[in-house]
């Protein structure tokens, strides 16, 4: 009796803490879609805000690791790491968003935003990351039927001549489902989660700083600076906060399960829209919200028994 009142807490403990971090993951990446809006309607490009993002998150990051004496890879290993995540995973989806949502509906690009989850669950069956299991598959649908209840009504095309550039804007998803594989799949065997996102957002900021230079749309942040440039450097901030909480997860329960994260950020999305811009969520908000964490659910108490150790 004793022994079994010992280890329930444990095992408690590694069912909820993924669902308790993949909250607080969800509501701080949501509000990158705010900040932006915030930063565009006060003439900050996108890419040049993106820059100054992980620039700030990424030097935040290397404070964190030569205060903590974190060691930081540079092995090739960790370099190829590097590469790939601050690439595939910030830079190129982020930056093919900002080009199709200039003439795509934001609830069309919600919708195939949030078919990472499916594209990484396909993934990873194809790579053998995962086993089929029709629990978890379910919860992962169910997931995405939840986010469709809710942006579906207002998706659709206003015009057939944006079909190819509706196609192209699934790169952004399928990109960000092969880096939520790679997260898991290429991570180095010794490699702490803050170094790995501060090698990350290196990557991604030297990345968008080419991108923002050869498009002419760097932002001065030192030139009159105001209102939107403590928006950036805040959100600068909370990246570091969203990295480090985006590998801890894939350390816990993997990258399947960090792609719920997805449903979260848009259902979150939302809530910040309301509370920073007036935006009024409708009836469906809330049928969203217990489809999605149906799906969460689902996707959780599925999962392996044996939980991962984080750094």
């Amino acid at each position: 009796m004793n022994e079994f009142s010992a280890k329930t807490p444990s095992k408690v403990t590694h069912r909820l803490l993924p669902i308790f971090l993949l909250l607080v993951l969800g509501g701080l990446w949501s509000l990158g879609p705010s900040a932006t809006k915030f930063g565009a309607t006060h003439g900050v490009p996108p890419i040049g805000l993106v820059f100054w993002q992980t620039f700030i998150a990424a030097n935040l990051l290397l404070l964190i690791c030569l205060v903590w004496k974190i060691p930081i890879g540079f092995d090739r290993r960790h370099l190829r790491y590097y590469a790939v995540m601050g690439t595939i995973g910030v830079a190129f989806p982020n930056s093919n968003m900002v080009f199709v949502m200039r003439d795509l509906p934001a609830g069309l690009m919600s919708v195939l935003i949030v078919t990472a989850p499916l594209i990484t669950y396909l993934i990873a069956l194809s790579v053998r990351l995962e086993k089929f299991r029709p629990m978890r598959a379910g919860g992962v649908l169910l997931g995405l039927a939840g986010v469709a209840v809710l942006v579906l009504p207002k998706g659709s095309l206003p015009s057939p001549e944006l079909l190819p550039l509706a196609l192209l804007a699934i790169v952004t998803p399928a990109l960000w489902a092969a880096s939520n594989v790679f997260a898991e799949t290429g991570r180095p065997a010794k490699g702490n989660n803050i170094s790995l996102a501060m090698g990350t957002m290196y990557v991604a900021a030297a990345t968008s700083l080419v991108m923002a230079l050869s498009t002419g749309t760097f932002h001065d942040i030192w030139i009159d600076f105001d209102a939107p440039d403590f928006v950036i450097v805040g959100y600068g901030m909370v990246t570091v906060a969203t990295f480090v909480l985006f590998y801890t997860i894939v350390s816990l329960a993997g990258a399947v399960y960090l792609a719920q994260v997805g449903y979260i950020v848009v259902l979150s999305g939302v809530g910040w829209g309301a509370w920073f811009f007036g935006e009024r969520p409708s009836v469906w908000l809330w049928v969203a919200v217990a489809l999605v964490f149906a799906g969460v659910a689902l996707v959780n108490f599925s999962r392996d028994k044996s939980p991962k150790s984080a750094d």
